[in-house]
C-alpha cells in the first residue's frame, strides 16, 4: 500500500460520534452531569462516554495494522438514516466491520441471543445490518460480483461467556481481536486490498 494512501486512510477519529454526543449531553446540563457522576447514577451521558472510550481503545489496537498493509477507518456513516460503523478494517484476511461494546457486568452469548446483566440486546441484528450495508456499498463502488465481509462484535475487557457463536458474526473480547485479524486465512491480494481501500475512501471520505 502506498505511503500516500496510508496518510489518507485516517478519516474520522475512533469514537468521534460517541464523544460528540457525550459532550453535547454534558454541556446541556453540566450540573446534573457532575451530580450524577458523584452519586453513581447511570445516565445517557455516561453511556456515551463509555462507548467513546471503548471505541478509542479498539482504535488504538487497530491503527498499527496500517504498517502491515491494512486499511483502517473509524466512525463511518453508512446510511442516510445515520447507521454508524465503529471501525472498518481491510487486509489480507478480508473485510471486517467491527462494532465495539464497552459495558459493565456479565455478557452472555447464546447464538443470536446476547444478554448484558440479564437484559437482551439487539447487537447481532444491528451488526449484521451494518456489515450488509458496507458490503453493498463496496460492491457498487468496485463493480465486483461478490465480496466476503465479516462482522466482529468486540467487547472491551468484559466478563464474557460465549456458549454459542451467532451464525453470521463473531463475538470476541478485545484481547482476541488482533489474532483473529492477522492470523486468518488469506482472502485478498495486495491489489484487492488497495482497490477496496480506494473504494472505501471514495464512499466514506
Amino acid at each position: 500500500m502506498t505511503r500516500r494512501m496510508m496518510r489518507r486512510d485516517t478519516g474520522r477519529r475512533p469514537g468521534q460520534s460517541a464523544r460528540e454526543r457525550q459532550q453535547a449531553l454534558a454541556s446541556a446540563d453540566p450540573v446534573m452531569t457532575v451530580l450524577a457522576r458523584q452519586l453513581g447514577i447511570n445516565t445517557a451521558e455516561q453511556a456515551w462516554d463509555a462507548g467513546a472510550r471503548g471505541e478509542q481503545h479498539v482504535g488504538r489496537l487497530l491503527n498499527p495494522l496500517r504498517a502491515d498493509g491494512w486499511f483502517v477507518m473509524h466512525d463511518l456513516k453508512v446510511s442516510r438514516g445515520g447507521t454508524n460503523v465503529d471501525h472498518l478494517a481491510i487486509g489480507p484476511s478480508g473485510v471486517f466491520v467491527i462494532d465495539t461494546k464497552n459495558v459493565q457486568g456479565s455478557v452472555w452469548v447464546g447464538g443470536p441471543n446476547i444478554k448484558v446483566n440479564g437484559f437482551s440486546k439487539d447487537y447481532v441484528e444491528k451488526l449484521e445490518a451494518q456489515a450488509l450495508l458496507v458490503r453493498q456499498a463496496l460492491l457498487e463502488e468496485t463493480d465486483w460480483d461478490s465480496l466476503w465481509v465479516q462482522g466482529l462484535l468486540v467487547f472491551v475487557k468484559p466478563d464474557l461467556h460465549v456458549k454459542e457463536q451467532p451464525e453470521n458474526i463473531v463475538v470476541l473480547d478485545d484481547s482476541e481481536l488482533l489474532p483473529v485479524l492477522v492470523n486468518g486465512n488469506r482472502r485478498l491480494s495486495t491489489a484487492q486490498v488497495e482497490r477496496l481501500a480506494r473504494a472505501a475512501q471514495a464512499i466514506w471520505r
